[in-house]
């Protein structure tokens, strides 16, 4: 592996924008996007056939955390990240407080997690709008999967050990390139 990767982590709720700050790491910044959820979806795909659920997401992941270590998933990333000899990875889904440490354990790593929040209409408004195979059949099923990714992720405490906090009302605006900006000069 390279020395001096620098890695930003991006968490937020589903709709929050962690693929889409993810995007404009890759093509204003040069860095490469990996999703811990990718890899997640990747594996119930090739289990089941047709619709995932969050719920089924969520449950595999905790059961690969039980059966593997509490960073067995992002264990996968780092595997990933060291085959691809980059210096710049932007990793769009910590999810838990421990996936934070466990990066800013790593040797050679410079780290960094951004928090992204955006309000919940907004955010359904995404999740609706993307049309992945895991997006929510109503307003009440994407609010009862907000209730699970807080309790199941920790997510206040996630929040809480990142280092930077972005807010996303509005994707494509110039005040969220002018503050991601400012962020990426905070971390090169």
């Amino acid at each position: 592996m390279k020395k001096d990767v620098l890695i930003i982590g991006l968490s937020s709720l589903p709709g929050g924008g962690k693929d889409y700050i993810a995007d404009i790491l890759t093509k204003r910044y040069g860095f490469y996007k990996i999703s811990p959820g990718d890899i997640i979806r990747d594996r119930l795909s090739k289990m089941k056939k047709g619709k995932i659920s969050r719920e089924e997401q969520q449950k595999l992941q905790g059961m690969l955390r039980k059966k593997y270590g509490t960073n067995y998933v992002m264990e996968l990333c780092m595997e990933r990240i060291k085959s691809m000899k980059k210096d710049r990875i932007a990793i769009a889904g910590i999810r838990f407080p421990n996936d934070i440490l466990f990066f800013k354990r790593q040797k050679f790593i410079n780290f960094y997690n951004i928090f992204i929040y955006a309000p919940v209409k907004v955010r359904f408004k995404r999740t609706m709008d993307r049309k992945r195979i895991d997006a929510p059949s109503s307003y009440k099923e994407f609010l009862k999967g907000d209730r699970n990714e807080r309790k199941i992720f920790n997510l206040k405490e996630t929040k809480k050990l990142s280092d930077f906090k972005l807010e996303n009302s509005e994707n494509e605006s110039a005040e969220l390139g002018k503050k991601l900006k400012k962020i990426i000069e905070k971390t090169m």
